[in-house]
């Protein structure tokens, strides 16, 4: 969920009693009644929460799992899971994540992430759209410090314009940036002619290779590398850049007049520590 105008802070997750949890990006925060009802929930003055839905022992295991299948101990499955399947011991997902998969212990999918799976090890985090993520472990019990992924961005180019990728080709949704972290990166670029000047059928391929440091504060320091692996007559170019303020991704030039469609099979290793720069 984006941030509403005028609010430093918004929705993260609901959990199983039905509190909204807020985040200001980096750090989970308390909602005030104003801040709580503009996104639409409801305030309850008396316990001091902003809260998506009453209680209730029957109705929040219905509405929080609608044809999930979970085994295991302590799993949770926020309001809004649907047709997921959890296997293991405190794995969480976050709320509206559909279709997703989570294998091991106290891993996570984020709220508003669907087609997401965790399929292995400990304290990994999914964050992005159809994100497939390896889990390595929590370096004392923290979620998302070590972790392999692989996310895959699209898009198309109509001229030599610099055009960022969409994560799953959904418009405006990039890789999430994790504060404190060096995320290294391998992407493999492919664009192929599919009409106007030109012929019909000419690619490059190129891969990208690097990574970003990201501070507290979401500030990028990218160190990279960028080599044609085949050109099949189509002169392009791509690279790894910042795409919003809290988001990066790749992004690619093609030529004037030719229509180019762009995959990316992107890599990610990650190691977020837990003290700030």
């Amino acid at each position: 969920m984006k941030f509403k105008k005028g609010f430093t802070i918004k929705p993260k997750a609901v959990n199983s009693v039905g509190e909204v949890l807020f985040t200001d990006g980096v750090n989970e925060v308390l909602a005030n009644q104003k801040v709580c009802e503009a996104y639409g929930y409801r305030y309850n003055p008396s316990k001091g929460t902003c809260e998506a839905f009453i209680y209730n022992t029957k109705l929040n295991r219905n509405a929080s799992n609608v044809h999930n299948i979970t085994k295991g101990t302590n799993n949770t499955t926020n309001a809004g899971t649907e047709n997921t399947f959890v296997l293991g011991r405190d794995n969480t997902t976050f709320g509206d994540n559909k279709n997703s998969i989570v294998i091991g212990q106290n891993n996570q999918i984020e709220i508003e992430v669907n087609n997401a799976a965790v399929i292995t090890g400990s304290f990994g985090k999914a964050l992005n759209q159809s994100e497939l993520v390896l889990s390595g472990g929590g370096f004392g019990d923290t979620v998302g410090l070590s972790q392999t992924s692989f996310v895959q961005q699209s898009g198309l180019t109509t001229d030599n314009t610099q055009t960022n990728l969409f994560t799953q080709y959904i418009t405006n949704k990039f890789i999430e940036k994790v504060a404190n972290a060096v995320i290294g990166f391998e992407a493999n670029v492919i664009g192929v002619n599919y009409g106007g000047e030109g012929e019909v059928g000419q690619y490059i391929y190129l891969q990208l290779t690097g990574a970003v440091a990201i501070s507290n504060g979401f500030a990028t320091t990218y160190t990279q590398s960028s080599t044609i692996i085949a050109d099949g007559g189509l002169e392009a170019s791509a690279t790894m850049k910042d795409a919003t303020a809290t988001s990066f991704g790749v992004a690619v030039t093609g030529q004037e007049g030719i229509r180019i469609q762009w995959t990316a099979d992107i890599r990610l290793w990650q190691n977020k520590i837990t003290t700030t720069f």
